[in-house]
C-alpha cells in the first residue's frame, strides 16, 4: 500500500499486488478511487482484504471474502487473476458530506463507502439460505443486500430471471384482464358478476405478483427470503380460494343453501392456510403434519362441491354447464408442473444444461399461467350458461319441475 499527498492535503491510496485495502480498490471504470483517509472508517466500516496466495487448493480459492456494506455481510466470490476479484464503484447516495476540514468540502464516507458490482456465480459460491437447487450449476445471483440492485437484476441474466418474468407477465396479463372485465358497462355485467370474477383477479394477481416479488427480493437477506416465501404461500392460497369462489357461485346458481356451505368451506380452510403460512409457530416440525393437512384438504376440497353436482344434476350438466372439461385441463396442467417442480426435471437429468432458461420452477411458472388462464376461460363459460337460461325460477322449472329458491 502506498500513500501520496495531494494539493488538498487528502491522502490517495494506491494499492500494490499482494495487499489491499477495500477503500483502495479502483473503481468499475479502472480509475484510483479517492477519499479522505481516517483510520476510525478502516477500522469500523472498512474489513481488510487479502487475496489468496498461490499455494492455497483449488477449494480454498473458490471460498469467499466478506466486506461490510451498510452492516450486513456481503459475499464476494474470489477470482484467481488478481487484478480482477473485486470490480467496485462509488456508491454516490452513501458518500455523505459528515464533516467539514479546513480545506472545505471534504466528504467522509460513513456507511456504505461503495457497493460491488455483482456477477453470476456457482452454487458452490453462495450462502446456505440460497442454496435451493444443487442441479443448477452456475449463473446464481449472490446476496444483494439492497432492494434496488436486487430489482435492477430482474434485466440481468441469471437462474432467477425466467422465474421472475414469466410471473411478472403473468401477472400483468391478470391485471389488464381485471380492468377490462370490471370496467364494463352493467348493462353488460352486473355488479354481483363483477365482485365475484374480482375475487378470481384478486387471487391470481396475489399470486403471481406476490411470486413475481419473492423470486426478485429472495437474495437480499436471510431474513427477507423468509418472509417473501411466505407471502409467496399466502398468495397460492388466495389463488386457490380465489379459484373456487365463481365456480362454486356458478356452479350453485338456483341452490342457496349448499352454496354458502361450500364457500365457507373453502373460506375457512383459506383462513387456516394462511395463517400457516404466516405463523412462524406452525414453520416447527411439530406442525408440518396439521400444514400439510390443512394444504391438501384445501385441494381436495373442490371434489365434494363436484360430487354434490353429479348426484344432484348428472353428468351432462357437470360437463356441459359446469364446464368440468375445462377444470380437469386445470387440474392436469396444476400438476403437471408440480410434478416437474418436486422432480426437478429436466435440470437433475442434466446437471448444468439448464441453469439460465427451461428449468423445472420456469416450467411450472408456466404451466400455473396457463392453468390460471383456463380457469378463467372455463369459469366465464360456466357464467354464461346460467346466465342465459333465464332466472332460477325458470332455471328450476326446467331442470327439476319445481322452484326450490
Amino acid at each position: 500500500m502506498k500513500g501520496s499527498v495531494n494539493e488538498a492535503g487528502k491522502c490517495i491510496r494506491k494499492f500494490n499486488r499482494g495487499h489491499r485495502r477495500a477503500f483502495s480498490v479502483p473503481n468499475a471504470s479502472g480509475d484510483r478511487t479517492r477519499i479522505e483517509a481516517r483510520e476510525w472508517i478502516a477500522k469500523n466500516y472498512i474489513a481488510r482484504f487479502q487475496p489468496y496466495t498461490p499455494e492455497k487448493t483449488v477449494d480454498e480459492l473458490m471460498k469467499t471474502v466478506t466486506y461490510i456494506s451498510n452492516g450486513l455481510p456481503v459475499m464476494v466470490p474470489v477470482s484467481e487473476d488478481d487484478d480482477a476479484d473485486l470490480t467496485v464503484k462509488i456508491n454516490e447516495e452513501d458518500v455523505l458530506p459528515n464533516e467539514e476540514n479546513s480545506k472545505g468540502g471534504a466528504r467522509v464516507a460513513i456507511r456504505r463507502i461503495w457497493e460491488a458490482r455483482w456477477k453470476a456465480t456457482n452454487f458452490e459460491l453462495l450462502p446456505e439460505w440460497l442454496q435451493d437447487n444443487e442441479y443448477l450449476r452456475t449463473g446464481h445471483r449472490p446476496p444483494l443486500p439492497s432492494f434496488g440492485s436486487c430489482f435492477k437484476s430482474i434485466f440481468s441474466l441469471h437462474t432467477e430471471t425466467g422465474n421472475i418474468w414469466t410471473h411478472m407477465y403473468g401477472c400483468v396479463a391478470f391485471i389488464g384482464a381485471a380492468a377490462w372485465f370490471l370496467t364494463r358497462p352493467s348493462t353488460l355485467v352486473q355488479s354481483e358478476d363483477k365482485i365475484v370474477f374480482g375475487t378470481y383477479f384478486v387471487g391470481a394477481v396475489a399470486c403471481l405478483g406476490l411470486s413475481f416479488a419473492f423470486h426478485t427480493v429472495q437474495c437480499h437477506s436471510a431474513g427477507v427470503g423468509k418472509l417473501f416465501s411466505k407471502l409467496d404461500y399466502t398468495g397460492i392460497t388466495l389463488l386457490i380460494v380465489g379459484s373456487f369462489i365463481p365456480w362454486i357461485y356458478y356452479g350453485f346458481y338456483c341452490r342457496l343453501v349448499p352454496m354458502i356451505v361450500y364457500l365457507t368451506m373453502i373460506s375457512v380452510l383459506g383462513v387456516a392456510a394462511v395463517i400457516v403460512s404466516l405463523w412462524d409457530k406452525f414453520a416447527q416440525p411439530y406442525y408440518r403434519p396439521l400444514r400439510a393437512v390443512i394444504f391438501i384438504a384445501m385441494g381436495l376440497s373442490s371434489v365434494v362441491p363436484a360430487l354434490d353436482i353429479l348426484i344432484n344434476d348428472g353428468i351432462s350438466y357437470l360437463l356441459n354447464e359446469a364446464s368440468l372439461f375445462w377444470f380437469i385441463l386445470m387440474g392436469i396442467l396444476y400438476i403437471a408442473g408440480a410434478v416437474l417442480y418436486v422432480t426437478r426435471t429436466p435440470e437433475k437429468c442434466f446437471p448444468g444444461r439448464f441453469d439460465l432458461w427451461l428449468q423445472s420452477h420456469q416450467l411450472f411458472h408456466m404451466f400455473v399461467v396457463a392453468a390460471a388462464l383456463v380457469h378463467l376461460y372455463g369459469v366465464s363459460k360456466t357464467a354464461v350458461k346460467r346466465l342465459e337460461q333465464g332466472s332460477c325460477a325458470e332455471q328450476m322449472l326446467e331442470q327439476y319441475g319445481y322452484d326450490e329458491s
